[in-house]
């Protein structure tokens, strides 16, 4: 057997000796994994609930507090009322923590050095809009696999890159005008050119918020 694991979740193939194409004719993928373009690391997947906003430049994700051991999964339904809020995190004497189900699964940690100065800059870099740019082409001929690298790049500066920025812009809109309410993680490699993920609690409830260009997507 051959075992992949992505974070969060463990994927096993069995396979006999002699192998056959034909077992897996009819194999659809079950799950999509979001990836950071940058640092590769996996930040979120499909098997959550979720929902595009902002004219689909924006991922929205129901999260939850609860409490977790480093070694504990997290169920995607029925959750173990032990992992949910309000337990008090002892369980044989392990030692649990507070964190939000997401960032526990896929071991992300909290942006310190990003404030709402820095929030505004990391926006407006200009370094940063390139490799954007070059991030929407690339999700233009995902999408679309006979786009050449030349047709992918004019369709953004045609048109895509100003409809994008446009929608960020009503994002980031959103998140200033709730800032006291905000935390901002990225994964374990703290790359300041990687992806950054937007915790927002409020009246509406708890979510994560996912620059979706800035991802490519694994089907597994």
């Amino acid at each position: 057997w051959y075992q992949r694991r992505v974070r969060g979740h463990k994927f096993f193939l069995f396979t006999p000796y002699v192998f056959d194409p034909q077992q897996f004719a009819n194999f659809v993928p079950t799950m999509i994994v979001f990836n950071d373009r940058v640092t590769g690391e996996d930040h979120f997947s499909d098997a959550y609930p979720h929902e595009l906003v902002y004219g689909g430049a924006i991922v929205k994700v129901p999260v939850k507090w609860g409490f977790f051991s480093d070694n504990e999964d997290v169920k995607l339904a029925g959750e173990n009322p032990s992992a949910e809020d309000g337990d008090d995190g002892g369980d044989g004497g392990e030692t649990k923590e507070r964190k939000i189900n997401l960032v526990h699964q896929f071991k992300l940690v909290e942006c310190a050095y990003m404030n709402k100065k820095g929030f505004k800059e990391w926006l407006t870099d200009d370094d940063n809009i390139k490799r954007w740019k070059k991030f929407l082409a690339e999700e233009l001929m995902a999408a679309d696999y006979k786009l050449s690298d030349e047709e992918a790049a004019k369709q953004v500066e045609d048109g895509k890159l100003k409809e994008w920025k446009k929608n960020l812009t009503d994002f980031a809109k959103f998140i200033l005008g709730n800032w006291k309410n905000t935390s901002i993680y990225h994964d374990v490699t703290e790359d300041i050119e990687g992806s950054k993920i937007f915790y927002v609690g409020d009246e509406n409830g708890d979510h994560f918020y996912y620059i979706k260009a800035l991802y490519r997507t694994e089907k597994f």
